[in-house]
């Protein structure tokens, strides 16, 4: 009996020393991984500046030598501009009495053309499509009223004098009554351009309006425009 107590004793030291923390083996401790470094964020181009808003135009531009005439010429009268339908300018004219604005070359025509003609007024002219022209506004040693529009150089553009209705070809007379019966013309202009033939100005009231009505001889119509009133204003 007393054997058994001695080997039940040992066999308990024994399972003991073989679950006791000298002789059991320990755990690998689970690794941590690593932190890996971010990238660096991205570079982000600003966005670009919106873009400014157009200056705003104006509706165009006169002819700029003509702008500075109408402010330095002598006894300046007034300005004449004739539109097309698109708004651009056929004609620009400043009306003046200063003869140091007219190129001696046409003065000479003038005297050439109108013999003995006392000068009426001036005028410094843009016309489409001849371009800068002088015309000379004058009562004729025949008391007739006439122009001579001329090229700096002196080369004549056109003659223009005024003349009786009753002088008007029978087709232009024809036109204008069909156009417009009854009314009564003011004034009648006849036009010679230079290697182009004749034109005839009809100047009449309607509707309490001023017209200007353009004919060929034949009496095709050239163009019809109304006459308006206007102020302009040019730097001083």
């Amino acid at each position: 009996m007393h054997h058994h107590g001695i080997l039940a004793l040992g066999v308990a030291g024994l399972l003991l020393a073989a679950c006791g923390p000298g002789t059991a083996s320990k755990a690998e401790p689970t690794p941590v991984p690593s932190k890996v470094a971010a990238p660096p964020p991205a570079e982000v181009t600003p966005a670009p500046p919106p873009a400014p808003a157009p200056a705003p135009t104006g509706p165009g531009q006169l002819d700029t030598e003509l702008v500075r005439t109408a402010g330095t010429a002598q006894g300046v009268e007034k300005i004449k501009v004739e539109l097309e339908k698109d708004g651009s300018v056929r004609y620009l004219s400043v009306y003046h009495q200063d003869p140091a604005a007219v190129p001696e070359a046409v003065r000479k025509q003038l005297e050439a053309t109108y013999p003995g003609a006392k000068v009426l007024r001036y005028e410094t002219e843009h016309v489409v499509p001849h371009g800068r022209l002088h015309e000379v506004e004058v009562e004729t040693a025949d008391k007739q009223q006439c122009e001579l529009s001329a090229r700096a150089d002196g080369g004549v553009v056109y003659t223009e004098c005024h003349i009786d209705a009753k002088a008007l070809p029978e087709p232009v007379r024809a036109a204008f009554a069909k156009a417009h019966p009854g009314v009564a013309i003011k004034e009648v202009e006849k036009k010679t351009l230079t290697g182009a033939g004749d034109e005839y100005e009809i100047e009449f009231e309607a509707g309490g309006r001023l017209h200007e009505l353009y004919f060929k001889p034949d009496g095709t119509v050239i163009r019809h425009e109304l006459v308006v009133p206007a102020v302009i204003e040019v730097p001083a």
